[in-house]
């Protein structure tokens, strides 16, 4: 029984930072295009992101979702 506990949380503490990676790794990679569309022009990207979060209905979207969603909304608008 107690061997069963130490492999679970093995198995678990990298799981739970490989997400935790991945989460970090996608809000920055999404931040890092909007800044590219952006010419780097930092208010223009904190704007862009304060509008997705505005026009989310349930108004909990995460600052990663919201800059993805910039992201896919200015591609869609400058096709």
């Amino acid at each position: 029984m107690d061997r069963a506990i130490v492999v679970a949380i093995l198995v678990a503490v990298p799981f739970f930072g490989w997400l935790w990676w991945n989460r970090r790794a996608a809000s920055t990679g999404a931040e890092a295009e909007l800044r590219k569309i952006c010419f780097g022009d930092p208010s223009q990207v904190e704007r862009l992101i304060e509008g997705e979060m505005r026009r989310a209905a349930s108004g909990t979207m995460s600052r990663a979702e919201a800059a993805r969603r910039a992201v896919d909304r200015h591609r869609r608008d400058n096709r």
